[in-house]
């Protein structure tokens, strides 16, 4: 089998390569004309990720908070005998 070379300068595949990476984020939706929007609009998908997270976790340690109280109301009601 034969094989193929093809010769590019630097500049040419610098731009292949920023063609293909502008074509990919814009297939998945992103606009690629203002990168500081871009990264704003990242920046706010981590503030929203960041903040479900911290959610989850107080809610999560609230709930074993309701859990643990309960038992131990339980637990005194039935030593006092009421």
């Amino acid at each position: 089998m034969k094989r193929h070379e093809i010769t590019m300068t630097e500049d040419e595949l610098k731009k292949v390569i920023t063609d293909t990476v502008k074509d990919t984020l814009t297939n998945i939706g992103c606009q690629t004309d203002d990168p500081i929007e871009m990264q704003k609009d990242f920046a706010h998908l981590r503030e929203w990720r960041n903040s479900t997270e911290a959610i989850k976790k107080k809610g999560l340690l609230a709930a074993i908070g309701f859990i643990v109280v309960s038992i131990m109301g339980l637990a005194l009601k039935a030593f006092l005998g009421d």
